[in-house]
């Protein structure tokens, strides 16, 4: 590149407000009289018209449904959100004047900090669905910001989370504070870390156990069980962990619209968001349990309001844990895909939170899981792990095997795990490499008395 070229420029998010037509195409829908719940899903059908046949009856049949729809409060969200979500989308020729939101792209260190009212905005889009596969020109595969396709979908628990979060700002103000974005990479074959030898002490952990959620430790970073498109099925009607933790916390959706798949060397980190609603159930138990309010930190304080002293929101790390590797997840190259995948997730955490990574649908071994996270929180210098079990009994030996190997190095800890995993390379080795694990660990505790 000679002194005379223009520097380069990353790919970014571009948005209606930036093409004349598509925005006053945006206004004449935005600015239409709403007169009832009737009317806005007509709305929302006539926004769609171009890409799908449904039609929207989630509003004038939910509004007025006993059922999974008691906590949330209809009247206020009708008052208050509909026309906050309609000013702060039609805000953003001067939210975003000047600036350019940089995509998270695959083998880019990135990222992107924005205000609660920018997330707000893009989120009052993504509402409307007036944000279009277009707002990507690269690395579009699986695009998905449409969280109108919730109501399309009647996928009622996430709809109401999200729901709430309008409602919420609307009624309490946008809260102050800003939301970090960020792709963090290693070279491909290259990760600046060495697992053998590796004279690093193994970090305390604490085992929690059933009721226990990840979102509420006291931990600066908490795991996202991630599926490599960021977000996953949020916006459908999946209700998993990934799922449930981003209607809750409906910032971390903007993430989906910046980041494009996940791969080997990278994971998605979000930084600030701030949970609004609560919830119970899991799958096809979970549903919207009303407004959530954090007393200990006040983190949902409006602007007017928050205190200078207030508590930091979690670092939400998503990472992609193998899938459909079961049968051969032992194999050394697979054991450090995931290893590697923590580290890089982990990196600059002083404590972690998370448990059965990829134990779910993805199939994987829970002890494998756990020692995996355990070398790479200790090589990020984490002071501590929060692991929570969730009440699965397979991980019912877990706290035994790691008072085991206390005083063992991240070195010592791999030398073993990969003895036992090479003995463990036929399907279905699970409860093989639990065996030659546990009698590692015994035999480290017997030479320590």
């Amino acid at each position: 590149m000679s002194a005379l070229d223009p520097p380069e420029t990353l790919p970014r998010l571009h948005l209606p407000c930036e093409d004349k037509d598509e925005w006053a195409r945006v206004e004449r829908h935005l600015r239409r009289p709403l007169a009832s719940w009737a009317s806005l899903d007509a709305l929302l059908t006539d926004i769609h018209s171009t890409t799908t046949r449904q039609t929207c009856t989630f509003f004038a049949t939910m509004a007025h449904a006993g059922s999974g729809c008691s906590k949330f409060d209809w009247a206020s969200f009708w008052t208050h959100a509909v026309p906050f979500m309609i000013e702060v989308a039609l805000d953003m020729p001067s939210l975003f004047a000047s600036i350019e939101v940089p995509l998270l792209l695959k083998g880019r260190d990135t990222s992107v900090t924005l205000t609660r009212r920018q997330c707000a905005c893009l989120l009052s889009h993504s509402f409307f669905g007036t944000i279009t596969a277009s707002a990507r020109r690269v690395e579009t595969k699986k695009w998905a910001f449409r969280a109108s396709q919730l109501f399309f979908l009647q996928a009622t628990p996430s709809a109401l989370c999200l729901l709430n979060y309008f409602r919420h700002l609307a009624v309490r103000g946008v809260p102050s504070g800003t939301v970090t974005f960020e792709r963090v990479c290693f070279p491909r074959g290259s990760p600046p870390w060495t697992w053998e030898g590796n004279p690093a002490p193994l970090c305390p952990v604490e085992f929690l156990q059933k009721g226990e959620a990840i979102e509420s430790s006291p931990a600066e970073f908490h795991a996202d069980f991630a599926n490599k498109f960021v977000g996953g099925g949020c916006l459908e009607n999946d209700y998993a962990m990934e799922e449930i933790l981003f209607v809750i916390k409906p910032e971390l959706i903007v993430s989906m619209a910046l980041a494009s798949h996940m791969v080997d060397e990278d994971a998605i980190r979000i930084r600030g968001a701030l949970q609004f609603s609560r919830y119970q159930g899991y799958s096809h138990t979970f549903e919207f349990d009303g407004d959530y309010t954090d007393s200990s930190s006040s983190s949902l304080s409006s602007s007017a309001s928050a205190s200078s002293s207030m508590a930091t929101p979690p670092t939400v790390c998503a990472m992609d844990a193998l899938q459909g590797c079961a049968k051969i997840q032992f194999q050394e190259g697979l054991v450090r895909r995931d290893l590697n995948k923590a580290r890089v997730a982990f990196t600059g955490a002083s404590t972690v939170a998370t448990g059965n990574w990829g134990c779910g649908a993805f199939g994987n071994d829970h002890l494998l899981k756990f020692l995996q996270q355990w070398l790479a929180a200790s090589d990020a210098s984490a002071g501590r792990l929060f692991y929570h079990t969730h009440g699965d009994k397979r991980t019912d030996g877990l706290p035994e095997l790691a008072r085991a190997l206390q005083g063992y190095t991240v070195g010592d800890l791999w030398r073993i795990l990969m003895e036992a995993a090479k003995q463990c390379s036929e399907p279905g080795n699970g409860a093989k490499f639990r065996k030659l694990m546990e009698e590692k660990a015994k035999a480290h505790k017997c030479c320590q008395t």
